[in-house]
């Protein structure tokens, strides 16, 4: 309306009717929960490639039992070395996991913090502290449940029913419940022990092995918003308590006054030795020899530490205080305290967030990234990657009208885009159904309704590939910004959604559209050049 228009009586009569009738169209419209009560769910795969790992954690000495925790995909148990996997978390109220510990004297009591703590744009978030008694066949959920993203539980070695929990707090505003709490009684009642602010989250922690009243803990403020985040602050640092966790001092002999996130670790064979990884301009590789009395930096390298909301971590060797492997978009190994790297895994997918050592045997390490898990049995020099974890994280699945089965298409984080059946003749689904169509973080994709082995699918900052099965040829038909990556932004003509939707047009089903900022593209699903239309 303009000025004083003012909507006319029938306008507001058939307003007026449209209200009413909206409950009624709803009911109509609306499913019957009924009619799905009896159905189950199977898994169609694939499992060739896995999910974002957050965690693994072996037993040591025991090389047939593994943990591996995952983003969005719950926690999966093996007890022949990787074999099979059962997962053991699927009926809780969230499959989101930051982190996971297991009791030093008994394997079958698992500690299960929810809610992802890779501080990234796609992240889901938890509800609290779960607790196993029986090796994941029940589990019970302990509180802090406005916690949100939980980055690290540490179990006292000498007293399991003292457990430390490290918790970010949201994601993306300010609440109360962040910090590290602390029970003394097996987590029926917990105490919140060291809290900066509203905005300050406690991102890694460790514990003295030989001495357990000695705690670290590292304090980081991170936000997220739609179009920024910000990582770090003054306040941001690393923090010890020597007296089981009642009270903290901030260790900043050595460290940086700004810090962004902070990863923390003792050397289990030497717990003078204390390590910080950091988002700093003074350093990425902290040592200390005096248990945090004093720091010198070991290295400005930064790809020890990547992009720090996602990485961010080291692990020490648990038999030698200068070998320490360095977490982040590639997997690196010291053996002289941080002075020199070397690139390991090479080959294995990449984006680490977790690797284990088994302390009895140092040979056998497992590792996990944003392609799933990985496992070496010559301290690093050779790798086989595990794939037969249906882990893999879908952002968006489009199904087509083939038969006599239907086929599958959908794009992963960090995986690509894939296509596989819904059901085969004879022994079921494996791996090999399951075809690559094209690269990236896979988002939404269609095919051809006629021509189901021709693809239009779609990676991040835009990108957008049409690919044909028939001929093994793939065109590129972005709208071409001048870069596809999403940022910087005044480099971009276009700026794209992370996942910007596509949709099939329903006038032409040839053509298929998407919408980015104040435009509509259009792509013809024949091979015609991409038009736009400004709105």
């Amino acid at each position: 309306m303009k000025g004083n228009q003012r909507i006319s009586g029938e306008m507001k009569m058939k307003l007026l009717v449209l209200v009413l009738l909206a409950p009624v169209l709803y009911a109509q419209n609306g499913l019957n929960p009924s009619l799905f009560e009896r159905l189950e769910w199977r898994s169609v795969g694939p499992a060739s490639m896995g999910g974002r790992i957050t965690d693994v954690e072996g037993i040591p000495g025991n090389p047939a039992l593994v943990y591996v925790a995952s983003a969005s995909g719950g926690l999966f148990k093996t007890v022949n070395g990787g074999m099979t996997w059962t997962p053991i978390f699927d009926h809780q109220s969230t499959i989101s996991i930051g982190d996971i510990a297991v009791d030093p004297h008994n394997p079958d009591v698992v500690w299960v913090g929810t809610g992802e703590a890779n501080a990234r744009n796609s992240v889901s978030f938890g509800d609290g502290v779960y607790k196993t008694l029986d090796g994941g066949k029940t589990w019970r959920n302990l509180g802090l449940p406005d916690t949100r993203h939980i980055s690290r539980i540490v179990i006292n070695p000498l007293n399991t029913n003292i457990v430390y929990v490290a918790a970010l707090g949201h994601n993306t505003g300010p609440n109360e419940e962040r910090g590290v709490f602390m029970t003394t009684d097996g987590g029926e009642t917990w105490k919140k022990v060291l809290y900066i602010d509203a905005e300050h989250g406690c991102a890694d922690m460790d514990i003295d092995p030989n001495n357990p009243n000695i705690v670290y803990a590292a304090m980081w403020r991170f936000d997220r918003k739609p179009w920024r985040f910000l990582s770090g602050s003054e306040k941001t640092g690393v923090f010890r308590s020597t007296d089981g966790g009642r009270t903290w001092s901030r260790l900043t002999t050595g460290l940086s006054k700004n810090f962004g996130r902070i990863g923390v670790r003792v050397a289990p064979s030497n717990s003078n030795v204390v390590y910080v990884v950091a988002e700093s301009n003074d350093g990425t590789l902290f040592r200390s020899d005096d248990r945090g009395e004093h720091f010198h930096v070991m290295t400005k390298n930064p790809a020890v530490v990547g992009r720090g909301l996602y990485y961010a971590h080291v692990t020490v060797d648990p038999a030698d205080e200068n070998r320490v492997y360095s977490i982040g978009m590639q997997l690196m190994t010291t053996i002289d305290a941080g002075r020199t790297w070397r690139r390991i895994a090479n080959g294995i997918h990449g984006d680490y967030h977790t690797v284990w050592v088994d302390p009895k045997n140092p040979n056998r390490i497992w590792i996990g990234e944003d392609g799933g898990i990985a496992v070496s049995y010559d301290r690093g020099e050779n790798w086989e990657a595990v794939l037969n974890i249906p882990l893999g994280q879908f952002y968006q699945i489009h199904a087509d009208s083939r038969s006599p089965f239907y086929y599958i298409q959908g794009g992963l984080q960090d995986n690509g885009t894939w296509s596989g059946p819904s059901r085969t003749h004879g022994g079921g689904i494996v791996n090999g159904d399951w075809r690559n169509i094209s690269g990236g973080d896979g988002f939404h994709v269609i095919n051809h309704p006629d021509q189901p082995e021709i693809f239009l699918s779609e990676s991040q900052g835009g990108g957008i590939v049409r690919t044909d099965w028939r001929t093994r040829e793939q065109q590129d038909v972005s709208p071409q910004p001048k870069r596809n990556d999403g940022g910087p932004v005044n480099e971009l003509k276009y700026r794209f959604n992370w996942n910007a939707p596509i949709v099939a047009s329903p006038h032409d089903v040839f053509r298929k559209q998407r919408r980015v900022q104040d435009h509509r593209f259009r792509e013809n699903m024949d091979g015609d050049q991409p038009g736009s239309d400004h709105q």
